[in-house]
């Protein structure tokens, strides 16, 4: 009587197969072991640790149909600028950190611009570059001097 099934023998795995692996796990190790040891920038590794600063600056409406005034001197975005009102989240992402704050003191203007200010605290020092961004539209890139400069002016349009 014949078996029902064939008797399966046990296959080696190449030789050149597990050496292969060897290499990997050790280039994978090598890679963990030499990443956790050394700074990420350049930056980073010159930056005293909590070394921050704050900007402050104000953002425009620039035109009567991107927002609308609250007869008492105020204003508020308005139609595709609508997000744009007091309350309104300002964020500044530098490296792997990140600092936010608020717009306040709506205004309406003589000159037809409709003015918030904002001031963002406790921002990470000494990176390359950060962004700007003003609620939820699109980043703007900075430099730390220009985040630091007293006239700080982002126009939404």
């Amino acid at each position: 009587m014949q078996p029902l099934y064939e008797e399966r023998t046990a296959r080696r795995r190449p030789g050149w197969m597990w050496a292969g692996a060897a290499a990997g796990l050790l280039l994978a190790g090598g890679m963990f072991v030499g990443n956790s040891t050394r700074a990420r920038t350049p930056v980073a590794a010159n930056r005293p640790p909590g070394e921050t600063f704050v900007a402050s600056g104000t953002v425009l409406l620039g035109d009567r149909g991107s927002f609308v005034t609250d007869g008492h001197g105020g204003c508020a975005g308005a139609g595709g600028h609508a997000d744009v009102q007091e309350g309104a989240q300002v964020v500044i992402f530098a490296g792997l950190g990140f600092a936010g704050g608020r717009l306040t003191d709506a205004r309406a203007l003589a000159d037809g611009t409709c003015q918030f200010r904002f001031s963002v605290s406790g921002i990470p020092a000494r990176q390359d570059s950060y962004l700007l961004m003003v609620a939820d539209r699109d980043s703007r890139q900075y430099v730390e001097q220009e985040l630091k400069s007293a006239l700080l002016a982002l126009r939404v349009d």
